[in-house]
């Protein structure tokens, strides 16, 4: 563990946020309309170094913000670390899309299955074979969420329902995926696991503590083995290749960092071997990523030295 000087990395963070907020492009996504109670000019950003010590600088340490995609990442560990990645790759291939995150048109053409488990047809695919019946599979995502995040997390049931009630291009994914023989169960079952996980919130801080373990080969500040090393190598070596869907490559040359993005305006990035960081800002672009919340991630990297090329 290479030795970090808190006090340039929080003055790289201020400076981080000082430049993201001088860009005003894009907006918060409103096919979600609960996703508009979060102010759209909120940007922050939390870092967890490897022994546990969590900074933060910006707008508002404690607001919490829904998961949306980054949540991708919860269902996809639990399940490699339950079945084991062969039998993941029955359900979910885990290969760039080339497309948007709820591309409909290219699952018809070369599926069955999904092409991989950070777009919705992948994470829907995933949900549905969470064990058990509705209550126990929210329970499944409770304690994941939990060991992840080293913290009980709630589910936002406002935003829950507002997925469910605005959900009709994942309905579509659902059954498309129904009909190739790829969902075990109901549809409107096995998507309301799949909004479920979605509506899960966090504070930044707390958002911090995911990308953190996966920076650090699964373990926590206390060395405890969370996620298995090879569960771990698997979900960084997808958020390096699909992380951001069809911006990944950019994203990974520019920032060096394996991340997953989220509608809502989270980023969690890995920063190998240093820190996990969460970057917050609602104002996203056509693909789904936060606008100034790459520009923060970029600056810090660029700033520490942590592009994993370095």
């Amino acid at each position: 563990m290479t030795t970090i000087d808190v006090q340039k990395l929080q003055a790289v963070m201020e400076e981080a946020v000082t430049v993201a907020r001088g860009n005003s492009e894009g907006a918060a996504a409103n096919y979600i309309p609960e996703l508009a109670s979060v102010p759209v000019d909120i940007t922050g950003i939390a870092v967890r170094l490897l022994d546990g010590t969590h900074l933060f600088a910006g707008d508002d340490a404690a607001i919490k913000v829904t998961l949306q995609s980054t949540a991708k990442l919860v269902v996809l560990i639990g399940l490699v670390e339950e079945y084991g990645l062969d039998q993941i790759l029955q359900w979910t291939q885990v290969e760039p899309s080339g497309g948007d995150f709820d591309n409909i048109s290219r699952l018809d053409l070369y599926g069955p299955l999904p092409a991989n488990p950070m777009l919705n047809s992948g994470a829907i695919s995933l949900s549905s074979h969470i064990p058990g019946n509705a209550e126990q599979k929210l329970a499944w995502l409770d304690g994941w969420m939990e060991r992840l995040f080293g913290t009980h997390l709630n589910l936002d049931h406002k935003v829950y329902a507002s997925e469910r009630r605005t959900g009709d291009r994942n309905r579509a994914l659902a059954y498309l995926l129904k009909s190739r023989g790829i969902l075990p169960g109901e549809v409107d079952h096995d998507l309301d696991a799949y909004f479920a996980l979605c509506s899960y919130e966090a504070t930044p801080t707390q958002a911090s503590h995911l990308p953190m373990l996966l920076a650090n080969g699964g373990r926590n500040e206390n060395g405890e083995q969370i996620i298995s090393k090879e569960t771990t190598r698997t979900v960084v070596a997808v958020m390096s290749t699909c992380g951001l869907y069809n911006e990944t490559g950019s994203y990974m040359v520019r920032i060096g960092m394996p991340a997953k993005s989220g509608v809502s305006g989270y980023i969690l990035a890995a920063a190998l071997g240093h820190a996990g960081i969460a970057v917050i800002s609602p104002r996203v672009n056509q693909k789904g990523t936060s606008i100034r919340g790459a520009i923060m991630l970029e600056h810090v990297s660029r700033a520490m030295g942590w592009h994993f090329a370095c």
